[in-house]
């Protein structure tokens, strides 16, 4: 029997959509930072050492980033959202993507 509870309708319309929503274009993001981290060689760029990034945060007021932050970063943290949507066959996503009308960032 169809759900038409309208709390139900409006949780799902104002609070679940949109949550999936930003999970999936999270998802969606970090995907494409991994593909492109592995096909343009970024590990190069980015060596796992203490050397600072200048990139500008010395004159800006944000907390300056190592290689080694970057690529721990892309590596475990970025890594780490992935893997339990891309479990049992990328089941977690696939729910993700189902639920959020607007997947793209």
């Amino acid at each position: 029997m169809p759900n038409s509870n309208p709390q139900a309708v409006l949780i799902a319309n104002t609070k679940i959509r949109p949550l999936a929503d930003r999970l999936a274009q999270l998802y969606n993001a970090i995907k494409a930072a991994q593909i492109e981290y592995t096909a343009e060689g970024w590990s190069v760029l980015f060596p796992n050492d203490s050397e600072v990034i200048v990139d500008g945060s010395a004159v800006d007021g944000r907390t300056p980033i190592t290689n080694a932050d970057v690529r721990a970063f892309m590596l475990t943290d970025a890594v780490g959202v992935l893997t339990p949507l891309e479990a049992s066959s990328n089941a977690g996503r696939d729910r993700v993507h189902k639920i959020s009308p607007n997947p793209l960032p």
